[in-house]
């Protein structure tokens, strides 16, 4: 993973997170159990050591965020004899094929933009050919629910062709 790609990805994370801190608030103003005004909870986030330390432990996780949250994953397929059975794996998880170069490797985007959003834009899966199989490459979780659901598409068909 290049540095600008790891660089994008842990802001993404660390933008994530702030607005999850912010939607916290909002929901405890909304419901009437906040106990301090907006504008002192903002400056307690930044003016004093707790909020500080709150805000680089966000940071610290972001960094370390895509260490863990990005993997590559083998699965038993074959790119061309397997092609059907990988696009509608991704198909099933929301995903569509955006670039394919024949026999070497498919890209998945997510398909609505609102997912991509959700994923900051990051939402890329990349399906490569491999010695023995195919490589998945991108989000932790999606790349290992491609790899099941891959890998279950081919032991069905491979159950009905034995009767």
């Amino acid at each position: 993973m290049s540095t600008g790609r790891y660089v994008r990805r842990a802001a993404g994370y660390f933008i994530k997170l702030l607005v999850l801190v912010g939607v916290l608030y909002l929901l405890m103003f909304v419901t009437g159990t906040a106990r301090v005004s907006a504008e002192f909870f903002f400056r307690e986030m930044v003016a004093t050591p707790r909020g500080v330390l709150l805000l680089a432990a966000l940071a610290l996780l972001a960094a370390f965020y895509p260490k863990f949250g990005y993997v590559r994953r083998r699965a038993e397929a074959d790119i061309v004899a397997d092609r059907e059975q990988v696009i509608r794996a991704f198909h099933a998880a929301g995903y569509v094929v955006t670039e394919e170069e024949p026999g070497v490797s498919m890209t998945f985007r997510a398909g609505s933009f609102f997912r991509r959003l959700w994923l900051t834009f990051d939402d890329r899966v990349t399906v490569t050919a491999a010695e023995g199989g195919i490589i998945i490459e991108g989000l932790r979780k999606e790349a290992v629910h491609a790899q099941f659901r891959i890998n279950t598409y081919i032991q069905n068909r491979n159950y009905g062709k034995r009767d």
